[in-house]
């Protein structure tokens, strides 16, 4: 998209119009594009980018969970101890691709929800 198109855009509709057709290696550079979308200094930049892969790895991880079966209240308490700030900057800066930052924190969700439920009845019970 062009840069006249892009700044006629605002908000995450204009962080998305910038995403499309980019790969893992150009996300670095999006964030000029956003630094000149908003009038922010590189740091704020990299801070906006980071929220919108945030708000997105989050979104896809909470429909995943409830596709595989996941009560709502499950997700909500177990969401809170997974670090979405780390894996969202790893995406903004081109480390990590978006899909396998939701792997691994489905990963961990599933591992905490089959951790926390006993195999047998009857550890449940006595245990």
């Amino acid at each position: 998209m062009q840069d006249n198109d892009l700044r006629r855009l605002r908000g995450k509709s204009a962080i998305e119009a910038a995403h499309e057709g980019v790969s893992g290696e150009d996300e670095t550079r999006l964030d000029s594009a956003i630094s000149a979308l908003y009038g922010v200094d590189g740091e704020e930049a990299l801070e906006i980018h980071t929220n919108y892969h945030v708000d997105r790895i989050f979104s896809l991880l909470v429909r995943r969970a409830r596709e595989n079966g996941m009560k709502k209240n499950a997700i909500a308490k177990r969401l809170a101890e997974l670090d979405f700030i780390r894996l969202g900057s790893q995406v903004a800066v081109g480390k990590l691709a978006e899909t396998a930052a939701v792997e691994l924190l489905f990963r961990q969700l599933s591992q905490a929800e089959s951790n926390s439920k006993p195999d047998d009845r009857y550890i449940q019970f006595y245990g």
